[in-house]
């Protein structure tokens, strides 16, 4: 057969390149004889961590050197970004700031809410309660001078029934006349009123005669309409004379119970014109019911009394 020539093996050119006949691949080396002399050991891959807590502390250990290693150009940004950045410092300040205004705001809603209500306490308890101090001995022994008192104001309140039928028809009308919302001053009553001749000064006595009774004072007795008074916590009995009279309607006639050193409906008329009635305190002037003693200690409630006459 003839040689082809083209079949012949031609010896490799500059430009070609022959393929390496096939040789066995090598064996894998042992790790120490891998690694070059003098060079660390490739960190072996760690499988990730299983719960939060472990990822927590993987990347809680991260040296600090390590994250503040990038600069703007490494996170893609211009060599400008951390110019016109917010300081964080200035974040935490603007944060703070923002909390304090709103802590002072809030401290100041609530003061100015402590002070109404406070304000509107004192004025409603003003209206109930006033609070009073004896002068002289005229009460005595049932109270001294100096003792303070608590005054109940809301006991002889009086209401014009007429304006309230008007909103609540189910209340009779009295037709313009008050009436007490709760009950009217009784015989007994230690009260509080300001003197008829001079409504600048305040007065505390006991009533001994209401609207419509017959007050006559003789043989040191006190006598309701005829028939004496059982007096077990008067000082000394009186050693004047008064009456008879009838208490007019709307006021009412008192005494001291130190009835020898006092200046009550007794004494008054001395001071008034023939024409003029001043023996009885009319209610309008009646402050409140003497209620409490509160100083000095111990407190005590004060000696109100139901007075009856006795049978005849």
């Amino acid at each position: 057969m003839f040689d082809d020539p083209a079949s012949r093996e031609q010896p490799p050119g500059p430009g070609d390149v022959s393929p390496a006949p096939d040789a066995p691949s090598p064996a894998p080396a042992a790790a120490d004889d891998a690694r070059a002399p003098g060079t660390q050991p490739e960190p072996a891959p760690q499988a990730p961590p299983a719960t939060a807590e472990a990822a927590y502390e993987r990347d809680v250990d991260v040296p600090a050197a390590l994250e503040l290693a990038y600069s703007a150009a490494d996170l893609g940004l211009s060599p400008q970004a951390y110019d016109r950045a917010i300081p964080y410092e200035r974040v935490l300040a603007d944060r703070r700031r923002q909390a304090s205004g709103l802590r002072m705001r809030r401290v100041g809603r609530e003061l100015v809410e402590t002070l109404i209500l406070a304000v509107l306490i004192f004025l409603a308890v003003r209206a109930v309660v006033q609070n009073f101090r004896v002068e002289g001995s005229s009460m005595y022994p049932s109270l001294e001078s100096n003792e303070l008192l608590l005054v109940n104001k809301a006991i002889y309140y009086r209401v014009d029934t007429h304006r309230i039928h008007t909103f609540l028809p189910f209340i009779p009308d009295s037709n313009g006349e008050k009436r007490h919302l709760f009950r009217a001053p009784r015989r007994g009553d230690v009260i509080v009123f300001r003197f008829p001749l001079d409504p600048s000064r305040d007065f505390i006595k006991r009533v001994i005669g209401v609207p419509g009774d017959t007050v006559e004072v003789r043989d040191g007795r006190v006598f309701i309409n005829g028939n004496p008074l059982k007096e077990d916590y008067i000082y000394q009995t009186p050693d004047y004379s008064y009456g008879p009279k009838t208490v007019p309607e709307g006021q009412y006639f008192v005494l001291g119970d130190n009835r020898r050193n006092s200046y009550d409906s007794h004494a008054w008329q001395s001071n008034c014109s023939q024409q003029q009635t001043c023996d009885f305190v009319p209610e309008e002037n009646i402050i409140g019911q003497a209620w409490l003693r509160y100083w000095p200690f111990p407190v005590g409630f004060v000696n109100n009394k139901v007075l009856k006459p006795l049978a005849p």
